[in-house]
């Protein structure tokens, strides 16, 4: 469907072009003298759905589904647009409407592919991906779903062959670079994953996901980081109910350890899993400060990152060496301070990246509470406390709060990122 004024038409052009902030102002204008254009109204949603504007967007898809109800396309930019607002069930009845008034639609089979693919559905991911591609061979976003599909199950192979051909056919398209770049990270080849990314933000330098890339590419310079993105590669294909599982698995390991191994190999074996815990939630601040350090890729950070590097970065790497020092040795104020410090990071590194509000909230609440236990534990020690709390209940406090975080960071509605 293509709009009948020159002004939308040359909107449509810039749109092809992807500068999408010029094209809306000129559908704006098309849709001045002709309000009730469904074609401009599509084009516009579109508009604003890539500039990050997904309620806007789906509420001038919506007027254009208004004037005609059974055009394929107006349900499946619905369905993206749902999809970008978190409302995954309503975004699959929008895709399944397209799909069942444009079978032949390859743009409704993308919007299922993409719901599928947010709901970790992999192999309907695939499936609705490959039909995409049978009915448009050149689609290049269902080729990258494709890729992804393979990748989250594992196959890599076969989504480096299929990123391979992608970028043969379009050497010139960013996503398919920031797609061979997360292919490169899974395989292990960080130069490789750099180099796709900087491509793709030549390309598209307000590219957020090659930008994200780049970031995660930098700090998996370090191997211990990049052991820790390998165990996120692995639970994200998991579903959340198998990474649950996973959870309490580790939870009553842990528990069967301390009941019947001897005592030194239980310390020990509980020691691991409160180290991999611990590195699981803060290894991104922790990870960001490592940039911190470097000239250049601390321009890769955003305000937000800074600030996680700083605090809760900063809490692990002083706060665990102290808290380890003060174990071993006996020595009282470094387990004071590392144990407060320690406890802290796992709320900080939940605050200054975090869309909720509700989260942030929460999350600042925590890492006060983590804190204040640490100081009153401090003055238990050395002056006493009226309540008769002692210090070592104090610090019990404050690593309980630290575990609780660990949980309520799994609750999508306090953790948005």
């Amino acid at each position: 469907m293509t709009p009948d004024s020159s002004t939308a038409q040359r909107g449509l052009i810039l749109i092809q072009q992807g500068r999408y902030r010029d094209a809306e102002k000129y559908l704006r204008e098309a849709l001045s003298s002709d309000p009730n254009n469904p074609a401009t109204l599509y084009y516009l949603a579109l508009c604003e759905l890539n500039q990050g504007k997904p309620a806007e967007a789906r509420e001038t898809i919506e007027r254009a589904l208004g004037l005609a109800p059974e055009v394929d396309g107006f349900h499946a930019l619905r369905a993206l647009c749902l999809l970008q607002m978190g409302k995954s069930d309503e975004a699959m009845e929008s895709a399944n409407e397209a799909v069942r008034l444009g079978p032949d639609s390859d743009f409704a089979f993308v919007a299922l592919a993409s719901i599928h693919l947010a709901k970790k559905r992999w192999f309907e991911a695939e499936t609705a991906a490959r039909k995409a591609l049978e009915l448009n061979p050149e689609n290049s976003n269902a080729s990258n779903i494709l890729t992804t599909a393979l990748r989250m199950q594992n196959r890599l192979e076969e989504s480096a062959d299929r990123v391979a051909y992608s970028l043969q056919q379009d050497p010139e398209n960013p996503d398919t670079h920031v797609s061979a770049g997360w292919t490169a990270l899974h395989q292990g080849q960080v130069k490789k994953a750099e180099e796709h990314f900087l491509e793709a933000l030549r390309l598209e330098p307000e590219n957020e996901q090659a930008k994200y890339g780049l970031k995660e590419a930098f700090k998996s310079r370090s191997i211990v980081y990049r052991m820790y993105l390998q165990y996120c590669f692995f639970m994200q294909r998991l579903t959340t109910a198998n990474q649950w599982l996973i959870i309490i698995g580790l939870l009553v390991g842990v528990r069967l350890a301390r009941a019947f191994l001897p005592p030194a190999i239980a310390t020990f074996v509980i020691g691991l899993y409160f180290l991999l815990i611990l590195w699981v939630h803060v290894a991104r601040p922790v990870g960001n400060l490592q940039l911190m350090l470097d000239r250049f890729a601390r321009h890769a950070l955003s305000r937000g990152e800074r600030w996680e590097a700083c605090l809760a970065g900063s809490a692990v790497v002083i706060g665990a060496p102290l808290f380890f020092l003060g174990s071993i040795g006996g020595f009282v104020d470094p387990l004071i301070i590392g144990s407060a410090l320690t406890s802290a990071a796992f709320p900080l590194a939940y605050i200054f990246t975090n869309q909720s509000r509700a989260g942030q909230v929460v999350f600042s609440l925590a890492a006060l509470g983590a804190l204040v236990c640490g100081g009153l534990a401090y003055l238990s020690f050395h002056f006493g406390l009226p309540s008769g709390r002692s210090g070592p209940e104090l610090l019990f406090a404050a690593a309980i709060i630290a575990m609780a975080v660990t949980w309520l960071c799994n609750i999508p509605a306090l953790n948005r990122r």
